[in-house]
């Protein structure tokens, strides 16, 4: 076991430290600085993971650290122009790769592109990219019924997995539905070291009382402000 640092970088980005690398896991916004701090002040190997190509999720500046990554692993819809070829691993669900002390397996989404299970040294990082129940309060009940057939048919393929660290989204906009496709996940993997929800889109999460009983076990960490981080053991 080691120390890591996970920093909240903005949104679904995040960064993971380990004692020979570091974790960029798609990197939107950053206001505090951090990626730019991490770059600067540790010689260490950079991984950037984009999971897919919508703005909030990539953002075309992270090629500015290309000097300094040893790899940029990407779902295949976001290879773009002004890439560095050399350096840049397209996946798609279902494929994995090595990249250093890392091996990567591609997971499915319930939206654009993928998920990542990131394994290190015996450990496994699992960032969900856009995957969860879209359940969309008001929408026609035949869409409501496609997002949770597709959530089902997701989670079974990853049935029985664990994971050190995961983060998911718990997204604000869905209302009375914000909580319902990590529990299915909690359900369906687990989760060993630390919770971290993501992707909010509004006022951080407060779980309910429910979630609190149900899965008590699953140590939490709700970043509400960019930049805040988190010293764990894993």
């Amino acid at each position: 076991e080691e120390n890591v640092r996970i920093w909240f970088l903005h949104h679904s980005g995040f960064a993971v430290e380990f004692e020979d690398c570091v974790l960029l896991m798609d990197v939107w916004k950053d206001p505090s600085g951090e990626v730019r701090r991490i770059a600067e002040h540790t010689s260490k190997p950079l991984y950037f993971f984009v999971s897919h190509c919508h703005g909030d999720h990539f953002n075309s500046h992270i090629w500015e650290y290309h000097d300094r990554a040893s790899a940029y692993i990407m779902h295949k819809d976001c290879h773009a122009a002004g890439c560095f070829t050399s350096r840049t691993y397209l996946m798609e669900p279902g494929t994995s790769l090595q990249a250093g002390p890392l091996t990567v397996d591609m997971g499915g989404s319930t939206d654009t592109g993928g998920s990542f299970w990131i394994h290190h040294h015996g450990r496994t990082i699992f960032h969900a990219g856009d995957l969860n129940w879209w359940h969309w309060p008001g929408e026609p009940e035949k869409d409501q019924e496609e997002a949770r057939l597709l959530y089902e048919k997701e989670l079974k393929l990853i049935q029985g997995r664990t994971a050190d660290v995961a983060f998911f989204p718990v997204d604000a906009r869905q209302e009375a539905a914000r909580e319902w496709g990590v529990m299915e996940f909690l359900r369906t993997v687990q989760v060993k070291k630390l919770l971290v929800p993501m992707h909010a889109f509004g006022s951080s999460w407060n779980p309910s009382y429910y979630f609190l009983w149900r899965f008590r076990d699953i140590p939490l960490w709700i970043p509400r402000r960019d930049g805040e981080q988190k010293i764990q053991e894993i």
